[in-house]
This record gives structure tokens, C-alpha cells and sequence, in this order.
């Protein structure tokens, strides 16, 4: 069973004021390049989902032999976003939606929610006081739905009122992403 990460990365950045995925980040030369390192060291496939003007970003996934493609409508929304991944890898057997300004998801939290696809159409993180987070993970059996997400309409939808394996993580950073400037002195 294949399963894969798509890195959503084609988000505007609007609330930081500035391309986040370009800011300094600890023992990394971005926050991009240490989401990008985490997903890659899981050794799972890894698809990255860029926004038009992302020609530099692109270029550098192709030097370091990651798959990557600017979405066409990523400025409508993460859905669309998340819906151009899962479609140009549709021969996936499953698909982790994961954030690229979640630089605190670890190789080993990927493997795990790819593991729980082997016996559940679906996964997600949770820490241990039950807060749900991010990223999640879907088989084949959701592939339509996943498809047919649009605007700022997240896979979160599909996960209401759907029984999916939960993977606990210890660490309560696993549920933070990186929003305005001020979030990094305070997660680091």
C-alpha cells in the first residue's frame, strides 16, 4: 500500500505579513525547509503543492528530488489545494494532508498515521488531552471526497461524525502551526 504526504505550501501567508515559508527557523535555513526535511525523512512519497509565483520554491524541490507542482487555483483555498494533490496523485493508496508551517510533525508521527491507514480508511493526531490537529490521513475510499474540496473548505469536513483512528502525540507542540511572526520566539 502506497501512502504519501501532500505538503500544502501554496498558502499566501497573509496573516504573517511576509512569506513565512522563507522565515529563519532553528537548525534549518527556513520553516519550508524544515517541514519539507520532516515529510522527506519519513520515507514516504512526498508531493509539495506550491502557488503560482512559486518558481524559485519549485525549483528547489526538483533540485533535491521532491515532487512538486504550482496548483493553478490555490489562491481559492486550502481545498483546492488539498484537492489538486490528492488528484495528481491519485495512484496513491492513501494520502497524509499535512501543513508545510507545521515544522514540529516528525518523520516518526507520518509513519505512524501511515501505518493506521493499513487498517482504517482514516487517521488524525490528537495530543493526549484528546485536542484533535493536524495532519490528517485518508484512504483510497475517500479519494472523490477529497477531490471535490474547494475554497477554505479543509479535509476536516470529511472527518465529522466519521470513526477515525486516533495516533496520540505526547507533545503538545504537534497541534501549533506558525500563523503571525510573534508565534515563533513563543513555539521554538
Amino acid at each position: 500500500m502506497t501512502t504519501g504526504i501532500i505538503l500544502l505550501a501554496a498558502g499566501r501567508s497573509l496573516r504573517f505579513g511576509s512569506d513565512k515559508r522563507c522565515t529563519p527557523w532553528p537548525g534549518q535555513e527556513c520553516l519550508f525547509r524544515t517541514s519539507l526535511t520532516n515529510a522527506v525523512d519519513s520515507g514516504l512519497p512526498v508531493f509539495v503543492v506550491l502557488h503560482q509565483g512559486d518558481a524559485e520554491l519549485l525549483e528547489h524541490c526538483i533540485k533535491d528530488d521532491v515532487v512538486a507542482s504550482i496548483c493553478p487555483d490555490s489562491a481559492r483555498g486550502i481545498g483546492n489545494s488539498i484537492a489538486y494533490g490528492v488528484h495528481t496523485n491519485q495512484d496513491w493508496d492513501g494520502w497524509i494532508i499535512a501543513r508545510a508551517d507545521m515544522p514540529w510533525v516528525t518523520p516518526e508521527v507520518y509513519q505512524a498515521l501511515a501505518a493506521q491507514l493499513g487498517s482504517n480508511d482514516c487517521a488524525r493526531l490528537a495530543d493526549h488531552f484528546g485536542h484533535a490537529g493536524f495532519p490528517t490521513a485518508f484512504r483510497r475510499e475517500h479519494a472523490f471526497s477529497l477531490m471535490n474540496l474547494s475554497g477554505h473548505v479543509t479535509e476536516e469536513k470529511l472527518l465529522k461524525g466519521h470513526d477515525c483512528s486516533v495516533v496520540t502525540v505526547d507533545d503538545p507542540l504537534i497541534l501549533r502551526d506558525i500563523n503571525i511572526p510573534s508565534d515563533i520566539p513563543t513555539a521554538v
